[in-house]
């Protein structure tokens, strides 16, 4: 039962850091885009 439990917590926990890395990733990419425009706007 405990093992059950250990993994049921481990496969959780990796799953979380998981969405947690996809969020970050997602929201680097949206910053880099952002970065972007704003260095065109200004070469304009």
């Amino acid at each position: 039962m405990w093992v059950l439990l250990k993994d049921f917590l481990l496969v959780s926990m990796g799953m979380g850091i998981g969405v947690v890395l996809m969020c970050i990733l997602n929201v680097g990419k949206e910053a880099d885009y952002e970065m972007e425009q704003l260095k065109e706007s200004e070469d304009n």
